[in-house]
């Protein structure tokens, strides 16, 4: 490749000209429905506290709307922060959207451009580290090509922002490394604040910070000093108050009260490689083996390649400091630090998520935002190997990146159009049809209500019809999102009633362990009509009467 400065803003325009066409072709995940509550919950309160009494009483009508909810009441769930929702609940009264399909694709729009701009700030990342805007641009195609974040990137609300945030607080991390100035101090504390405020895992940033400084002390580095990490933390948790209303009220015991949710988050059974295991209770291998069938095959070999390169690398200075020099020399420069602090963070919640029993449903959403440190050394490798081409024949190395770059696009753009709309179950070829389908692939349900219209327009002469389902999925929610018409004549069978149905759908997710319990029998008396599958993968199966 050669540095040509239209390749970065049409790498740009295509990436969200291609979102602002697609956003709405996507389905709508089991959480948007709490997750709407939930901004309308925190707009009602933050216009009380501001004494804003119209739009206090335009939040709570809509509050008071939304019906039909089966979770707790969202107080019990409402150490959620509001950097997405609010917003969305404000938007949707500002544009006066009243339609179910306008409110939530307004979501969807909402979630793809936060990840935009997180992709920007991943860019700016790797140009602070590398210096090299080719390779900063390779990256960029990875994260935006990486075709599970991409399908997510247009539904999922939690996983998507936290991902955007922290690739934000990263940048600004790397700046503070750079230099000390208030700017950026200021930048990294208020974004990882609000990294927190998402996720109680970021506070893992300001952990490392200390744990950096405590490395560079030793070391007696200049590179960040007391002065800076006394001010950071003071921002951090400052912003951190400003923007979790959480905290405007019996602050200690509210934070504290927040960790009482990771106990009360439903402990399901998960379907992993044919045998079933409760959510908190899954095998240590769990997330690699996810994250190993799962990434393109460009990410894993070369984030492979580019960490064991780093660990080894790592290992021979540590054991080597005191031949050079006490306490010193685990990085020999500013570059090497972040280095050091993108492996920090990659081997810490690898380790956290493994061993710590955290509740993963569906694959490793939660995880999601490691696609950060994934792709980070995955460009690391292509920088060592880019210094090592350059000393032999430039324009071998210009060649190789281009063939590599252009490869890459063309078998990406090729797997996320194979599996549009539903990248978000996106198998690589690793993953045979036989581990596919002994997993849990639609956990949050983004096919019911394309199943719903589907089956509307083949059944459009029936006064009425009566689905149940054959899966722990709460297919009723959809129904709002169909056309008035429709709506009317649907009706949902609870799943002891489904007998009673003219079809039953099921998209194979289990809250019990189906080898022992017939909960989710199909009938006797239905036979399957239909089984959507892409790649391989069985997303979800109709089954219709026949007597």
């Amino acid at each position: 490749m050669i540095k040509n400065k239209f390749y970065l803003p049409t790498i740009l325009f295509i990436f969200f000209a291609v979102g602002f066409l697609i956003y709405k072709d996507y389905g709508f995940n089991i959480d948007e429905k709490f997750h709407r509550l939930s901004g309308f919950y925190w707009l009602i309160y933050l216009s009380d506290f501001f004494g804003l009494d119209q739009l206090k009483s335009l939040a709570e009508n809509k509050f008071n709307n939304i019906e039909g909810f089966t979770l707790s009441p969202v107080e019990h769930f409402n150490k959620y922060g509001i950097i997405f929702d609010v917003p969305a609940a404000f938007l949707e009264i500002l544009f006066k959207f009243e339609k179910p399909l306008e409110y939530y694709q307004l979501r969807h729009f909402l979630v793809f451009t936060f990840y935009f701009i997180g992709a920007i700030f991943f860019y700016l990342l790797l140009q602070n580290r590398f210096k090299d805007e080719n390779i900063s641009i390779i990256g960029l195609i990875f994260l935006i090509l990486t075709p599970r974040l991409f399908g997510d990137s247009f539904q999922n609300s939690k996983d998507i922002i936290f991902l955007s945030l922290y690739s934000i607080s990263l940048f600004y991390y790397f700046n503070v490394l750079d230099n000390r100035k208030y700017f950026y101090i200021i930048l990294f504390a208020l974004f990882s604040a609000l990294t927190t405020t998402v996720r109680i895992v970021a506070f893992f940033l300001p952990i490392s910070f200390i744990f950096i400084y405590l490395i560079n002390f030793f070391s007696k580095s200049k590179s960040v000093s007391i002065k800076t990490i006394v001010l950071y933390l003071f921002l951090y948790f400052v912003f951190l108050l400003i923007f979790w209303p959480l905290l405007w009220e019996n602050t200690i015991q509210n934070f504290l009260s927040y960790f009482k949710i990771l106990d009360d988050y439903f402990n399901s059974k998960v379907l992993f490689l044919g045998n079933y295991y409760y959510s908190n209770n899954l095998p240590y291998y769990y997330l690699i083996f996810w994250i190993y069938i799962s990434t393109p095959i460009f990410h894993l070999i070369f984030f492979s390649l580019g960490f064991t390169h780093y660990t080894y690398r790592l290992i021979k200075r540590f054991f080597n400091i005191k031949k050079i020099a006490p306490y010193n020399d685990l990085w020999r420069s500013v570059a090497e630090s972040k280095d050091f602090l993108i492996f920090l963070n990659l081997t810490i919640f690898f380790l956290f998520f493994s061993y710590m029993n955290i509740k993963l449903y569906n694959s490793w959403r939660i995880a999601y935002f490691l696609y950060l440190f994934i792709i980070y050394f995955a460009v690391y490798m292509i920088y060592v190997l880019n210094l090592i081409l350059k000393k032999k024949d430039i324009k071998l190395k210009n060649k190789i990146n281009f063939i590599l770059i252009m490869f890459f696009i063309l078998y990406s753009s090729y797997r996320i159009y194979l599996y549009h709309p539903y990248q978000s179950f996106y198998f690589n070829i690793f993953a045979t049809n036989n581990i596919k389908n002994s997993l849990e692939v639609d956990y949050t349900g983004l096919s019911g209500f394309s199943f719903l219209k589907s089956l509307a327009q083949q059944e459009k002469n029936k006064d009425q019809l009566k689905i149940g389902t054959a899966s722990w999925y709460p297919l009723w929610r959809m129904t709002d999102l169909l056309e008035k018409d429709d709506k009317n004549r649907i009706k949902i069978l609870s799943n002891d009633d489904r007998y009673k149905s003219d079809y039953i759908y099921s998209n194979r997710i289990s809250d019990v362990d189906k080898k022992i319990d017939n909960k989710y029998n199909i009938p006797d008396n239905f036979e399957k009509v239909k089984e959507f599958i892409i790649d391989g993968a069985i997303i979800y199966e109709v089954y219709k009467k026949t007597e």
